[in-house]
């Protein structure tokens, strides 16, 4: 049977709202579930890289490919992952933070952390603020091409009109760019919390089961 694996996203962990969510879902299908936490090696010293290589482990260990649903950070590993040819179902990406990398190299928000080489964040999973060294930053230009990537995966998007941390033009394009992509416009925020992006959700997944 195919798993469910959910990815969450930056600065969160497997139990927040969304993966709660999904997690309770594939419970009451009857449906394996995979959560990994992906503050990895530790958030302090979080990179990319350890993330989509501890995602393509996990998703090797599976009996069959399996749905991956990803929020936010988690919807980009989820696209790096499926580029670099991992054996997957379908996708369902949540807000997917397109052009992480690229931001992060280039937003004014983050020029301190640029600059100094770690910042402060709060943490949803720890509930506290954490500090983020210099290793994400050493990373990144690993992961800035991902314009280039083209995606063979089946995938469907869930993207809130009112999203402020990640931009709704960059599903789009995604979209415009992977053409076996469908792309749903909500009207929600970057957290995809209301009933009617949940009830979305929930068709989704049991579509990407049936």
């Amino acid at each position: 049977m195919a798993s469910l694996v959910y990815l969450h996203g930056f600065s969160s962990a497997p139990g927040g709202n969304k993966g709660t969510f999904a997690r309770r879902w594939a419970e009451n299908h009857g449906i394996p579930f995979q959560a990994p936490d992906l503050n990895l090696p530790t958030f302090g010293t979080l990179t990319l890289s350890a993330q989509v290589e501890a995602v393509e482990a996990l998703l090797r260990s599976l009996p069959e490919p399996p749905v991956l649903v990803g929020s936010s950070l988690g919807g980009f590993i989820a696209t790096a992952v499926a580029q670099r040819g991992a054996a997957l179902r379908s996708m369902i990406l949540l807000a997917p933070a397109i052009h992480f990398a690229r931001r992060r190299l280039t937003s004014p928000a983050w020029a301190g952390y640029r600059e100094r080489g770690e910042m402060e964040v709060f943490h949803h999973g720890a509930g506290r603020p954490l500090r983020l060294g210099p290793e994400l930053l050493r990373d990144l230009p690993n992961w800035a091409d991902d314009d280039a990537w083209r995606i063979q995966v089946p995938t469907v998007i869930l993207h809130g009109r009112r999203d402020e941390a990640v931009p709704l033009a960059e599903s789009g394009a995604f979209r415009d760019r992977n053409p076996g992509t469908v792309l749903h416009v909500l009207e929600d925020d970057h957290g995809l919390l209301s009933a009617a992006s949940l009830e979305c959700l929930r068709a989704e997944l049991a579509a990407a089961f049936r």
